[in-house]
């Protein structure tokens, strides 16, 4: 999967210049530079994905060091306490963390599907709301996914906060003959990841 990480940032990074759903002129989120913030991308997770009144926590996915290592992108770490401004620039631990985090959440997803042996990041397993569950389960059928299937999937987990020219760029990347190649329990999980990085996802637009 490491050798697909360089096409992922390029999906993340593809079609800043698109038109957005409403026709308004598209953001650049890559210009300011900023992550969103822990809270606020498990908050759009949490949203996207999880059935309400079940509990999600992202740094559950980083095991023992979690509590600690999610402070580095932006974890508050007690009531009333906003995260480190030094830490919403991108370096290299901040980096490599959000990927960790999120490849982990892309790897669950993919676990959902039948005959799948990934095996689940976290304990208890994540539970999909009914829509989720709905999307995840039609993922499932990728590599020959219908565009329709993955404009879908593109929508629940980044909607309105990318181009659409960027979702357009993913589904070029779904079809892609090297990743349609891999075995989907490989794949699959790449193909969400390459989602997730797309900075109008994690970068302050």
């Amino acid at each position: 999967m490491s050798c697909l990480l360089p096409v992922a940032v390029a999906v993340a990074v593809a079609a800043a210049c698109g038109d957005n759903l409403e026709g308004d002129a598209p953001i650049d989120p890559s210009g300011a530079a900023t992550f969103r913030g822990y809270a606020a991308v498990q908050e759009d997770l949490y949203a996207a994905f999880i059935a309400p009144q079940t509990p999600f926590e992202l740094h559950r996915y980083l095991g023992e060091s979690g509590e600690a290592l999610s402070r580095l992108v932006g974890r508050p770490d007690g009531f009333g306490v906003t995260y480190d401004a030094r830490n919403a620039r991108p370096n290299g631990m901040n980096v490599l963390i959000w990927r960790m985090l999120l490849s982990r959440f892309a790897n669950d997803l993919a676990a959902k599907c039948a005959g799948s042996v990934i095996v689940d990041g976290v304990d208890p397993q994540i539970e999909l709301h009914e829509r989720a569950h709905a999307v995840v389960d039609a993922m499932c059928t990728w590599p020959p996914a219908s565009d329709a299937t993955l404009r879908e999937a593109w929508d629940l987990a980044i909607g309105y906060l990318a181009p659409v020219a960027a979702r357009d760029a993913w589904i070029r990347l779904a079809h892609d003959p090297e990743l349609a190649a891999l075995d989907r329990d490989r794949g699959l999980p790449s193909l969400w990841l390459a989602a997730f990085l797309h900075p109008s996802f994690l970068l302050e637009q």
